[in-house]
């Protein structure tokens, strides 16, 4: 009897433990915010955020003034860390979003380092941006990658976003 409690026991907590715990992950219901994007729209829970499609051509050209934001999928991070690109991210109007970036933000903004030569991210943020001088970051929860915490991080983002758009700075809270 005392092994079936053991047993049981163990396998509670196995399972207790395999599961990824519950938190708080509100929708973002702020005002309407026009988001452009280099690479896919990504899966948001929100109805208030529309996505615009961008170049990397777009952005060299600064071909963004209709939106609050730009976002950078992974896919373009190398070429969104050549020279030509730190001057647009430094002079840009709108905040700029680096997503999953494995190097940290200095490799899109100091046009002497590329990507594959900048540090390490340290931080795990998914989401890393630079807007007036100010570098921010937005991780996931409990540095868990899947739909759930992705959506969240998404959510206060776009937050985070309209904040700046308001105030003309980056407020994290």
């Amino acid at each position: 009897m005392k092994k079936w409690f053991i047993f049981i026991t163990s396998l509670l907590l196995l399972s207790a433990c395999s599961q990824p715990p519950h938190f708080d992950s509100p929708i973002y219901s702020g005002e309407a915010l026009t988001i452009g994007i280099v690479g896919e729209p990504p899966n948001v829970r929100e109805k208030n955020i529309s996505f615009i499609p961008l170049s990397m051509e777009d952005v060299l050209k600064k071909n963004f003034q209709n939106v609050d934001a730009v976002l950078i999928h992974k896919r373009y991070l190398k070429e969104a860390a050549k020279p030509p690109y730190a001057d647009v991210y430094l002079q840009s109007p709108v905040p700029f979003v680096f997503i999953e970036s494995e190097k940290v933000y200095l490799a899109f903004v100091d046009r002497e380092l590329s990507y594959e030569k900048a540090h390490q991210m340290k931080s795990g943020d998914y989401f890393i941006g630079f807007y007036k001088d100010t570098y921010f970051g937005v991780g996931l929860y409990n540095h868990i990658k899947n739909e759930k915490t992705i959506q969240d991080g998404y959510s206060r983002l776009f937050a985070l976003l309209e904040r700046a758009k308001h105030t003309g700075k980056i407020i994290v809270q």
